[in-house]
């Protein structure tokens, strides 16, 4: 019976730390073709718009982002339009276990 108890709560442990993993790694993945989709279209806009929008984004997908973190860069491929490439970085602390 305990032998039972006591794999049923290392289960339900590791089943914890899977799903917050995985919930942080899809809403990374979000985040990231927001990102994506904002240099994509972005050529046009200023690099405070740009960084709004990547903010908003990182907003929308439960991202811990801070401004001073995004790197705006831009190159000139054609004449009339500009290559936007937006680096960021960000830490986020998983709970792999309730209070851990």
């Amino acid at each position: 019976m305990i032998k039972k108890l006591l794999s049923l709560v290392v289960f339900l442990l590791v089943a914890n730390a899977g799903l917050r993993v995985g919930l942080a790694f899809f809403h990374q993945q979000q985040f990231n073709d927001a990102v994506r989709e904002i240099a994509l279209f972005g050529a046009g806009q200023p690099d405070e718009a740009l960084k709004q929008k990547v903010m908003e984004a990182a907003r929308e997908n439960s991202v811990p982002m801070d401004p001073d973190y995004i790197e705006i860069n831009r190159r000139t491929v054609v004449v009339p339009n500009d290559k936007v490439v937006i680096k960021v970085a960000y830490a986020e602390m998983i709970k792999l276990a309730p209070g851990y």
